[in-house]
């Protein structure tokens, strides 16, 4: 019996090594993956505080009524291009054009009478105080004949510029009047940001100062050239509005105004070195963060912490607060790296 007690777990040990033998021999041996090396950044990273912005368009309009008038067509629909001078608006011409032809009748009128009293007047039969004064009733008549036609030119409204419909809250059959906005439209080649700047802070923001932004619902980040900055604090808010124009060419990028962005300001602080990596070379799951450094040719797993982030020449960097050592390479690769996996090296 004490024979058997010693033998059970000899042969569970023994049976326990052939099971992890036969899982190793049958184990698929991880595929050689082509990736590239970077080598962790040493630099300096400045503490940066980040304040909301808001993406807008350079150039913009509202186009509202000048007169008050029933809408006879809107032959534009939101989000259509339209070029400049294309008609966008038509309002109702026909008590304008009346008007017109009224001013043009008593224009006629008071020139045959100015005529009429001048020849009077050579023939002494007249006054020149007579003919002084028809002749201010001719220049009344055309200033308001000058101000009929302006008024009917304002019934039809065109596009002040080349761009793309954004709003349009009247439809035809709607009574127009001085004022109210009947259409939007915005040039969507060129975009700004609009940023709150704390007032602990607008000190150390320059006109002319670049500063960089990021856009997070396209998880990009660009360059802004600060342009104008209000001389006048919100007094609710405490902060004052700072206006960024866009340095990087945003053609391809799919901006829209209104959209979210992030402005990195400068604050006082700086650490003395900090390590950063490419912000690709980082791969997220849940709340971790990862990255693959390179180690006796395979892919190496390391669980890091990032910070701030920085552009280096046009690319974004990311701050390593844990987890890698200066001398380490970190690898980039399209396709989903695993911890011991060999790899070859590419330029």
């Amino acid at each position: 019996m004490k024979t058997s007690y010693l033998l059970f777990p000899l042969l569970l040990l023994l049976s326990a090594c052939d099971t992890e033998e036969k899982t190793r021999e049958t184990a698929p041996e991880l595929p050689n993956a082509t990736v590239t090396a970077v080598s962790v950044i040493t630099a300096a990273a400045p503490h940066n505080r980040e304040v909301t912005g808001t993406i807008q368009a350079v150039q913009r309009a509202v186009i509202s009524a000048r007169i008050t008038a029933d809408i006879i067509t809107i032959p534009v629909t939101t989000g259509q291009q339209v070029t400049e001078g294309e008609l966008l608006v038509e309002l109702d011409r026909g008590s304008l054009a009346a008007g017109v032809r009224e001013a043009e009748i008593a224009t006629a009128q008071a020139q045959r009478n100015l005529n009429r009293e001048s020849r009077l007047l050579k023939k002494h039969a007249a006054t020149a105080e007579g003919v002084k004064n028809l002749r201010d009733a001719l220049r009344i008549s055309q200033a308001k004949l000058n101000q009929a036609k302006e008024a009917l030119g304002y019934a039809r409204l065109h596009a002040p510029f080349s761009g793309v419909i954004t709003a349009k809250p009247v439809n035809p059959g709607d009574l127009a009047m001085p004022g109210m906005p009947l259409l939007s439209i915005e040039n969507p080649d060129r975009f700004e940001v609009l940023a709150d700047i704390p007032e602990t802070l607008l000190g150390k923001v320059k006109q002319g100062e670049k500063i960089s932004f990021s856009v997070p619902s396209l998880q990009i980040t660009l360059q802004g050239e600060v342009r104008e900055i209000s001389p006048a604090l919100n007094p609710a808010s405490r902060t004052a509005t700072a206006t960024l124009s866009i340095i990087d060419d945003t053609t391809s990028l799919g901006l829209y105004s209104g959209m979210f962005a992030t402005v990195a300001l400068p604050a006082d602080k700086r650490a003395p070195e900090a390590l950063f990596v490419p912000e690709d070379a980082i791969r997220h799951y849940g709340q971790i963060e990862q990255v693959f450094v390179l180690q006796q040719g395979k892919a190496s797993m390391r669980i890091v912490r990032s910070g701030t982030t920085r552009l280096e020449n046009g690319r974004r960097m990311v701050e390593i607060l844990s987890g890698l050592e200066p001398a380490e390479q970190v690898l980039l690769s399209d396709d989903r790296l695993q911890n011991g996996q060999p790899v070859t090296i590419t330029e």
